[in-house]
């Protein structure tokens, strides 16, 4: 029985000849989908035409259009485009996230196809004799800042989870405030929104991380906070934390993998993803009892010996994790900070400014009238506070 699904896919997937022809490539397209291809490649009067006549125009207008089609190009984009035009116009193994094959489509580049019973992604052949003849260069000046400008932003969004594009100006761009790169980044950056999915951009022009729960709650925080800079990573520490699937593996988050090893019937793989859950799930402000929750969804907690170990690793590890609402600062830096700042002013910094650090004994965060965790006989905020 075929189901919805398996009609969907037939329809993403269509049946396709190689060599390919845009002719073909276009005709299986709705009209929908080829007013998308001219809305992207900004062709103009072409809105009266009927279905036949866009594919006919289309044909002819795409090719002329190439340049603009990958002006947001980075380099992973560049270097398929290249592998694909030396593999003669076919992909026979992809790859690709499917709206990653859907943005291609709707540039009229690349089309999702099924030939001889296999999945596989072509290029129509006017578009190939044009490239493999040299006549456009794919690797065009802005490969290389789009690619850093767009890992920059990643790794931007890694450490502070929600920005306003004022601020990201400031770590991708810095001294550059002029109106045309504000521009240029804010393009650039929503055509790679719709190639990765890694961030989201939002109508009030703030900018998020992809696992940004709620971005709103994030800057409300850290609004709290405006006496304090944003933590300085260096444009290195950035471009790192950048790099697709990039995780900060920190002694606190890898005694708490060898534990769960050690402990439990799970291969490293799984206890590395249930560590980078708790760590998403504390940057986005969660509670302990919250992230002992996460954790729960992949070990069982039979006793409380095993409850005290877990809790104090996680204590460690959340105390330890560059948090969004503490702009990149941990717990634990913050609080140091604070306390170097108030003994060369001589003054107590605010309730607001404080960070969440979690006792390590009682497992609470700290108030600022308690005692202070480090065993001083003061209370927080007159010591480590």
């Amino acid at each position: 029985m075929t189901t919805k699904l398996d009609k969907a896919m037939d329809k993403f997937w269509p049946q396709l000849n190689y060599p390919l022809s845009y002719a073909e490539a276009l005709s299986v397209l709705s009209k929908q989908q080829l007013t998308s291809i001219r809305t992207n490649l900004q062709i103009a009067n072409l809105s009266t035409l009927n279905k036949q006549g866009l594919v006919e125009k289309l044909t002819e207008k795409i090719p002329e259009h190439l340049l603009e089609a990958t002006s947001y190009f980075d380099q992973s984009r560049i270097k398929l485009l290249q592998k694909i035009v030396k593999s003669d116009g076919i992909w026979d193994k992809p790859l690709l996230e499917l709206q990653q094959y859907e943005y291609f489509r709707e540039r009229g580049i690349l089309f999702p196809a099924t030939v001889d019973g296999k999945h596989v992604i072509l290029m129509p052949s006017e578009l190939l004799e044009i490239l493999q003849a040299g006549e456009i260069e794919l690797n065009h000046p802005n490969v290389n800042r789009n690619t850093e400008w767009i890992r920059l932003t990643q790794g931007a969004l890694f450490y502070y989870g929600a920005l306003t594009f004022d601020e990201l100006l400031s770590f991708v761009c810095p001294g550059d405030d002029h109106p045309q790169t504000f521009l240029n980044l804010k393009d650039l950056l929503y055509d790679a929104q719709n190639y990765y999915e890694l961030f989201k951009i939002y109508k009030e022009g703030l900018i998020t991380s992809y696992w940004a729960v709620d971005p709103e709650a994030i800057m409300k925080e850290r609004s709290l906070r405006n006496d304090l800079d944003f933590f300085p990573f260096t444009k290195q520490q950035l471009l790192k934390a950048g790099e697709p699937e990039y995780v900060e593996r920190t002694s606190q988050y890898m005694n708490l993998v060898r534990y769960v090893v050690h402990h439990y019937e799970i291969d490293r793989d799984e206890a590395d993803l249930m560590a980078e859950e708790c760590v998403e799930a504390t940057k986005n402000g969660d509670s302990l009892a919250e992230v002992i929750e996460v954790a729960k969804h992949f070990i069982d907690i039979p006793n409380l010996t095993t409850l005290r170990s877990i809790t104090e690793l996680l204590t460690s590890l959340m105390n330890s994790t560059k948090q969004w609402a503490l702009k990149g600062y941990s717990p634990e830096e913050l609080s140091v900070k604070r306390a170097n700042v108030s003994m060369v002013l001589n003054t107590v910094p605010n309730q607001a400014a404080l960070a969440d650090v979690i006792d390590l004994h009682s497992k609470k965060k700290v108030g600022r009238n308690d005692p202070c965790p480090c065993g001083s006989g003061k209370k927080f905020k007159k010591c480590c506070g």
